[in-house]
């Protein structure tokens, strides 16, 4: 049974004081519309995350894999061995393995990159598939995903962001089995991530697996802060032996804005298929 507002004609109901005034009872999205709060349940305030209706509050996931890892430790994600990081921003260009990816082929048509600019400010390009190099500068790639297509709907072959001027692969596009059973992935799978100028990223949730019968990882995600020294610190550890763990942060870990992010691993066994997920909620600075 609800009581009445003594500044009102309407009924409330006495647990929830913040509807005494409807103005409490509001949030604002980002377009500045009007939003009723949800409380009580994480659930709610996740899907609102996810709907882009929490004011100053973003999500990223990242997830990986690399199907060769061996006795020395590799970053996850599709090109294997340690990911290289450019210096200083470059313009990109996009080329493929198969020559069936063009502007007008059967494949992957034009791709679009996602990343950080010079001022480490989120940045998207799309770019056509052996076409010229783009025009906007990226001092960070991750992600990269196929935005038009042929008749096969995904890559056929092995899709590249190269920047020009280093040559370094930034970001692939991979695929899975070989001849006829051969199936592009559509877009990359890179486990890393560079938190954007004026945000701070919490990490929530980090899951490994080690995807082939008896093989193992060891894994380790790390943070490079950006502060001048280069160095990469682990942040926290998971061992898996043909499967997979996740694990949930009551306590989120903390990343500053600029910092690099990445999962690493090794194996005990030769060629083993090690993945990796992680999520990060974004909070403006300001």
């Amino acid at each position: 049974m609800g009581v009445k507002n003594p500044n009102s004609t309407d009924y409330i109901h006495s647990d929830e004081p913040n509807t005494y005034n409807i103005h409490k009872a509001l949030d604002y999205n980002q377009a500045g519309q009007p939003i009723v709060r949800t409380s009580g349940s994480s659930y709610d305030w996740s899907i609102n995350i996810s709907a882009g209706a929490v004011d100053g509050v973003g999500y990223i996931e990242k997830f990986g894999m690399n199907t060769d890892v061996d006795s020395n430790k590799e970053t996850i994600w599709d090109g294997g061995g340690i990911y290289s990081y450019i210096a200083s921003p470059e313009t990109l260009a996009i080329t493929s393995s198969s020559g069936t990816d063009s502007a007008t082929g059967t494949g992957a048509r034009t791709v679009e990159i996602q990343g950080l600019n010079s001022a480490y400010e989120v940045v998207t390009e799309t770019l056509t598939v052996g076409g010229s190099a783009g025009t906007e500068t990226f001092i960070r790639v991750f992600r990269a995903q196929v935005a038009t297509a042929g008749t096969s709907g995904v890559n056929e072959g092995v899709i590249s962001v190269t920047s020009q001027s280093t040559s370094t692969v930034l970001a692939q596009i991979g695929v899975d089995g070989t001849g006829s059973n051969a199936a592009g992935r559509g877009q990359t799978f890179m486990s890393l991530y560079t938190v954007p100028a004026g945000k701070t990223a919490y990490l929530t949730q980090w899951t490994v697996g080690a995807g082939k019968q008896n093989t193992d990882a060891v894994a380790f995600i790390l943070a490079r802060p950006f502060d001048g020294n280069g160095a990469w610190n682990s942040k926290d550890i998971i061992t898996v032996s043909a499967t997979t763990y996740s694990k949930d942060y009551k306590i989120p870990l903390q990343f500053t804005e600029k910092t690099d992010i990445e999962v690493r691993a090794y194996s005990t066994t030769n060629n083993s298929l090690v993945s990796s997920t992680f999520n990060l909620i974004l909070i403006d600075n300001s």
